[in-house]
C-alpha cells in the first residue's frame, strides 16, 4: 500500500514539473512581436498633426463623456401643516402652588410651593418642566408653558 502511495507521489511531482516547464516557455516565448505605437499630439483648434492619425476610426465612448459634477440640489420641502401641540397640563397638576406674593418697591417675588421643595420666583424664571415665569399680579403667577396664553397659578381656594 506504501509503494502505491509512493509511487502515485513521484508521478504527480514529475507531472508538475512538467507543467511548469510549459509554463515558463509561455511566459517567456517572444512570439508576439511588440510593436511600438507613436502617439499624436492634438492642436488647440481640434486638428491632428498627422495625416495618417486623422483616418483612425474614433470609437465611442462606452459609459460617456467625462462631466463635472453635479451638485445635488436638497429635496424640496413640502408644506406640511404643523401638527397642533398637545395642550399643557394645568400647572396645579404637577403639584404646584402659589403661597404667597411679596412686593417690595418694583420688585415683585412669587412663593411657589412643590413637593421637591419651596422655592422664590421672580419674572424670567424657570420652574421645572419648562415653565417660565412670565409676571406675577395680586391674582396669582402667571406662566408660559409653552402655548399661546399663558396659564394663571393662583392662590388655593379657600
Amino acid at each position: 500500500m506504501r509503494v502505491i502511495a509512493f509511487v502515485l507521489t513521484l508521478l504527480a511531482l514529475v507531472g508538475t514539473g512538467f507543467a511548469g516547464e510549459q509554463a515558463l516557455r509561455v511566459f517567456t516565448d517572444d512570439a508576439v512581436p511588440v510593436v511600438p505605437v507613436k502617439l499624436d499630439r492634438v492642436t488647440a483648434t481640434g486638428a491632428q498633426t498627422n495625416s495618417a492619425a486623422q483616418s483612425t476610426h474614433r470609437w465611442p465612448d462606452l459609459f460617456g463623456e467625462l462631466q463635472p459634477p453635479v451638485p445635488v440640489a436638497p429635496p424640496a420641502r413640502e408644506s406640511v401643516a404643523a401638527e397642533p401641540k398637545p395642550p399643557a397640563p394645568p400647572i396645579e397638576s404637577l403639584g404646584y402652588a402659589l403661597k404667597g406674593v411679596v412686593r417690595a418697591g418694583d420688585a415683585v417675588w412669587g412663593l411657589v410651593s412643590h413637593p421637591t421643595g419651596e422655592q422664590i420666583v421672580r419674572v424670567g424664571d424657570t420652574l421645572s418642566d419648562g415653565y417660565t415665569v412670565t409676571r406675577i399680579t395680586e391674582q396669582g403667577l402667571w406662566v408660559d408653558a409653552g402655548s399661546d396664553t399663558p396659564v394663571l397659578l393662583g392662590f388655593p381656594e379657600g
